[in-house]
């Protein structure tokens, strides 16, 4: 299989290439969402940017006449959900487009990138290659045993892909290699649904978008507990990590934890306010005494508490 048309563009903004046209087409989400940020942040270094999602060609039409007449110089990014090709005149030089479609939409001069596997039967060699680019990308190395762990764990759940490969990195730190062991200790956190996903989202304080995660789907009142759990576990630790000053040895003596998932604690913990955590804390243990007095049920505890911690940013 060629190099995945994702690891090609991540590449490309990562040397300072961005392109003012580009079609994204394919099922996969969680990879159109990281295009975008990552283009939205790369215009941010070159000046004031606003981003604007739009849903008709129409709109798109206004968007683009309203950039002609600002007063104010800034780059604006359009992010258009579309599924037919607009009829483009030419695109001022401080408006980007991107065009959302399930399908490939030719555009001349547009930068088409295909973000799902070309078939089903494809989808693990299609992860495997994205990993492998994801490793050279972020300069680490990966050997074949632990990529293929990683990739099989993932195939019934790829939409998880980056959130554990940022959690991977967080656990690796500066080290060169992906030790099969972090892989096993990543994977062991992977739920069946999107659990997982949620905690990386609360933590890099992106609270809309685990509430959305939260509502989207079913879960049952067993697995909203053992989220709560986990994230309970989680911020005891680094809850003692910031008050005691434990190595990471010490740490994963003490807690009978992997030395792995000692250095992940470790390395979240250095930005990681003391006061901060403290709020968590107490609006966490708050939320569990709610559900197991049964003032409210498991689903809507874990919403009132993802809504104070927006509250509390």
């Amino acid at each position: 299989m060629d190099i995945p048309d994702y690891i090609k563009i991540i590449n490309e903004l990562k040397a300072g290439e961005v392109s003012h046209l580009y079609v994204l087409s394919g099922d996969w989400d969680f990879l159109k969402d990281d295009i975008i940020s990552r283009i939205y942040n790369l215009l941010r270094t070159r000046g004031d940017t606003v981003i604007v999602r739009i849903e008709s060609e129409v709109e798109l039409d206004k968007e683009i006449k309203n950039a002609r007449n600002v007063l104010i110089p800034t780059v604006k990014l359009i992010i258009a959900r579309l599924n037919n090709p607009p009829k483009l005149k030419a695109i001022p030089d401080d408006i980007y487009l991107v065009i959302d479609a399930d399908v490939p939409i030719k555009i001349p001069r547009s930068r088409q990138i295909s973000l799902s596997p070309p078939n089903p039967r494809e989808a693990d060699i299609y992860i495997r290659e994205i990993i492998r680019g994801l490793a050279k990308y972020y300069e680490k190395i990966i050997e074949e045993n632990s990529l293929s762990i990683l990739a099989t764990a993932l195939i019934q759940s790829p939409y998880l892909l980056l959130s554990v490969w940022n959690t991977l990195l967080l656990l690796v730190g500066d080290r060169e290699k992906i030790e099969e062991e972090d892989v096993r200790e990543i994977i062991k956190s992977i739920p069946t649904l999107v659990g997982f996903q949620i905690i990386d989202l609360l933590e890099r304080g992106r609270i809309g978008e685990a509430l959305f995660l939260l509502r989207r789907e079913y879960y049952p009142d067993s697995e909203i507990m053992q989220l709560l759990s986990a994230l309970r576990r989680r911020y005891k630790l680094l809850l003692y990590t910031k008050t005691l000053d434990l190595q990471d040895s010490e740490l994963a003596k003490v807690f009978n934890i992997s030395s792995g998932y000692a250095r992940f604690i470790l390395n979240i913990s250095r930005d990681y306010p003391l006061d901060d955590l403290v709020k968590k804390i107490k609006l966490l243990l708050s939320t569990e005494r709610r559900i197991k007095t049964g003032e409210v049920k498991p689903k809507e505890g874990l919403e009132d508490f993802i809504l104070s911690l927006g509250l509390n940013s």
